[in-house]
């Protein structure tokens, strides 16, 4: 089946593939592809943010090597290293990629303006400011896009994207993730469609990437900088920044036709992000939006190929989305959503919330009840000694990641407050905010207890799943109980 490339483009970048990953370990259904490739650029490889989402990727991928079969929704889309892919792929967890030289040297050096003449030397001086050519570009271009569309504009002279080119293929897709308020992802998306769109001898298969099918998701600005933290990012600029790259996106790209579908989103500006030049302490805190920005790259996936056709060096049917919901709301739930959403996201989130949270403060208890048959019962047991420690600890980590991923959305403010995934026990069928699961005058005390009755199907459904391999047969229970649980307990 086709391949996904997927560029994710600086700080914003990183979040929305953090976020697509949330979803996709869920069982949130991606057509047209059984394999995305992340390529994430990014000067920054210290970025906090960046940092966060590779952890996040890579026990992504070890948890569904060990654990995937056709009996589970949890992590069945694979995602791939650009290094894997191909004759003489290797193993491999690299998702970041930068720009060779851009480390080492302040912007100046990079443009060798030391060796330009004296009128080079004054154009460039009103081109760049002081500032602009005494910067450090270590932690990337603080969001100044005149540096960035410099620096990346040598993207296609990398090694990587020679790597995307020689293994991209004709029924293959891009997607392209970018901020249009900050330095490194509002100058790099235009400057990568524009790489693959010209692309000449000798790249590899320009043919394909001339035509290739192409989405993006430009986020506008969604929040803002508190200045009390001494960053050099002034978030007042934002929106000047937004009408300017705007309009060069208007003439350069949708006027050109160079694109099949763009989505645009964003919010209200507010002063709730520290702020952060970049490095380990750029780690913004999970939002709403960069859900939402996922989302686009789900919807442009379910768009058959012959609606995003390329003739004659043009789009034939450019599509252009903005996100909305059924009802305004700074606290977000399920209900709140548009029906195409909800259908996309409720299940699949409180399946995984329901999971997560049987793993994180009910499966050690259950190890320990020798009594307990979807534990200890079968030929592939599900106990502790069972299951490979490496496998559980990656199971582990990726649900602590979802636990902090949902609570700081829970918290911004445009708040997404559907599930509070800290409910357990007898209240674990509760964590549906807005939709409290109640005992029906028919129901017996077991039911009425959501723990009880949890394990109860997990030890009715256990001997379905034997045949398959201790990791698989976890997620392979728990994605058919879960969503059971869905349909007959929670109704959703």
């Amino acid at each position: 089946m086709a391949k996904l490339f997927l560029f994710a483009i600086g700080g914003t970048g990183s979040r929305v593939v953090k976020s697509l990953a949330m979803l996709l370990a869920s069982g949130v259904k991606i057509e047209n592809t059984d394999t995305i490739i992340p390529i994430i650029v990014d000067p920054d490889s210290a970025n906090g943010d960046l940092t966060r989402t590779i952890d996040i990727l890579k026990e992504y991928k070890s948890i569904r090597e060990k654990s995937y079969s056709d009996k589970t929704d949890f992590f069945k889309t694979k995602i791939s290293s650009l290094d894997e892919i191909g004759e003489g792929g290797y193993l491999s967890d690299k998702f970041t990629y930068d720009i060779d030289g851009v480390k080492s040297q302040l912007f100046r050096d990079f443009i060798g303006y030391s060796e330009l003449d004296a009128n080079n030397k004054a154009l460039n001086s009103l081109l760049f400011s002081k500032g602009n050519l005494d910067a450090d570009m270590e932690v990337g271009f603080k969001g100044n896009p005149n540096i960035g569309s410099v620096v990346l504009n040598k993207f296609k002279q990398t090694q990587f994207f020679n790597k995307f080119a020689s293994n991209f293929e004709e029924n293959d897709r891009v997607f392209i993730v970018s901020s249009i308020f900050g330095g490194t992802g509002a100058a790099g998306f235009p400057l990568i469609l524009k790489n693959i769109r010209d692309a000449k001898n000798p790249t590899p298969h320009h043919s394909f990437l001339n035509s290739a099918k192409i989405g993006a998701v430009s986020v506008l600005p969604y929040f803002g900088v508190d200045k009390s933290s001494g960053s050099s990012i002034d978030s007042n600029t934002f929106i000047s920044k937004t009408i300017a790259a705007l309009k060069y996106y208007a003439d350069n790209i949708c006027d050109n036709k160079a694109i099949n579908a763009l989505y645009y989103i964003g919010d209200n500006l507010t002063n709730d992000q520290k702020g952060a030049d970049g490095a380990d302490d750029q780690r913004n805190k999970a939002h709403f939006i960069e859900l939402a920005s996922a989302l686009s790259i789900v919807d442009f996936m379910s768009i058959p190929d012959n609606e995003l056709s390329f003739v004659n060096g043009e789009v034939t049917n450019p599509k252009y989305f903005e996100f909305g919901l059924s009802n305004e709301s700074n606290s977000i739930t399920f209900s709140d959503l548009a029906n195409q959403t909800y259908e996309q996201i409720a299940k699949p989130l409180t399946k995984y919330s329901l999971f997560k949270t049987y793993m994180e403060s009910h499966y050690e208890e259950s190890c320990k009840n020798s009594k307990m048959p979807h534990i200890h019962n079968g030929n592939n047991k599900l106990s502790k000694e069972a299951l490979d420690q490496r496998f559980r600890n990656s199971i582990t980590t990726f649900n602590r990641h979802y636990s902090e991923w949902l609570n700081e959305m829970s918290i911004s403010n445009v708040a997404f407050n559907a599930l509070d995934s800290s409910k357990n026990g007898s209240n674990i069928y509760n964590q549906v905010n807005g939709k409290p699961v109640k005992k029906g005058i028919f129901d017996s005390i077991f039911q009425a207890d959501g723990l009880n009755n949890f394990k109860g199907k997990l030890n009715d459904k256990e001997p379905d799943y034997d045949s398959l391999k201790a990791p698989n047969k976890l997620m392979a229970l728990f994605s058919f109980v879960t969503n059971e649980i869905i349909s007959k307990e929670i109704k959703l």
